[in-house]
Formats: C-alpha cells, structure tokens, sequence
C-alpha cells in the first residue's frame, strides 16, 4: 500500500529540482553574454590598425607625389638648358671676336645678332611673349607708367614710347613694360586746364 506522505515527499523533491535546473541555464546564458568592455576594446584596435594603414598610404602617396614633381622640374630644366645651349655657344663666339679686341669685326657683330635671334625663340616656344605697348592705350594691368608727357603725335593715354620691355608667360604677366604715357598736345593740356578753371568758378559762383 502506498503511502500518502511518501508520495508528497517525492512530489516537493520533483518540484524542488526544477528550480535548480532553470537556474542553471539563466546563470550559462548570462556567461555566454559578450562584455561590453571588451567589445569596445576590440573595436578600438580595429579602428587604430585601420586609421595606422591609412596614414601610411597617405605619407607614400605625398612622397611619390613629391619624387614626380621634383622629376618634372628637373625635366623642364633639362629641356631648357638644352634649347639655350646654342645660344650659349653664340655667346663664346662673340666674346672670342672681343677678347681679340675686334669688337667692329664681322665675327664679333653676327655672333651678337645670333643671340639676339636664337633666344627670343627659345623663350617663345616656352611659353614667354613680349606684352605689346608702344601706341597701345596705357592698361595699369600690363604698363607700369614712369611718366607722363605732352606729345603732339600721340592722343592723350597713349604709350608713346617704352623704356624697358613686358613679358608674359602664358597668360601671368611676370614684368609689366615701363613706359612714357602720352599727356596730348600742349593745346589739348591748355584747354583742359581752362575748362577746369570755368568749372571751378561756376562751382564757387
């Protein structure tokens, strides 16, 4: 015969287990839960091997970037110094004729007037052009005026003569021409003065 008592007994015993059991799992489950901590730890590594890779791709690519302009620098000289080497060996020419003290000489006259015709057109080809002046009217952006005088051949504002030549490369100008700027005739600069005076006194009156 069974025994009432012994069957409850059993019956909290069951219950008593299963408790137990669930505890377990929640207590796994709660260690199998990532730490934040360690998260961010990892993550920041992976933002520094990134950010170290990054900053050396940048300091290779300045560093070819700078071995390619030194290159085409020194291409250019090259290329320059080439061109003008005619003209350096007009110049030996001509200083020949004048170390003979024979300055008058036929030599000594063409080897200066090679020079003056070679290396206008080695500079031409590189990009240099002399900034048009003479009769041209007076443009702040391309003529620095070193004076201004009466002419009666030249209208008022007009370059009337150029004491040192312009030049521009490519589109800079890297010299303005210093010019003389044309005043008008003496009549022209009279009238203005007397149309000045009129004005003054009707102002005044």
């Amino acid at each position: 015969m069974v025994n009432p008592d012994e069957v409850i007994g059993e019956e909290k015993q069951e219950e008593t287990a299963e408790p137990e059991g669930g505890g377990d799992d929640e207590a796994s489950g709660e260690d199998d839960a990532p730490d934040p901590l360690e998260e961010a730890l990892r993550e920041s590594e992976e933002y520094k091997d990134r950010w170290i890779r990054l900053a050396a791709e940048f300091d290779n690519y300045k560093k070819r970037r700078t071995r390619e302009f030194d290159a085409l620098i020194q291409s250019a000289s090259e290329n320059l110094i080439r061109d003008l080497l005619p003209v350096l060996d007009s110049v030996a020419r001509a200083l020949e004729h004048r170390a003979d003290g024979d300055e008058e000489s036929d030599g000594f006259k063409q080897g200066v007037t090679m020079i003056m015709e070679e290396l206008p057109k080695v500079l031409q080809r590189r990009g240099l052009s002399e900034i048009e002046a003479e009769g041209q009217p007076f443009d702040p952006n391309y003529h620095e005026a070193l004076m201004q005088m009466t002419s009666e051949d030249h209208a008022e504002g007009l370059v009337m003569a150029v004491v040192e030549r312009g030049y521009r490369l490519g589109e800079k100008v890297i010299r303005p021409s210093r010019v003389v700027v044309s005043g008008g005739s003496a009549g022209e600069e009279s009238g203005s003065e007397e149309e000045g005076e009129k004005e003054s006194e009707a102002r005044q009156s």
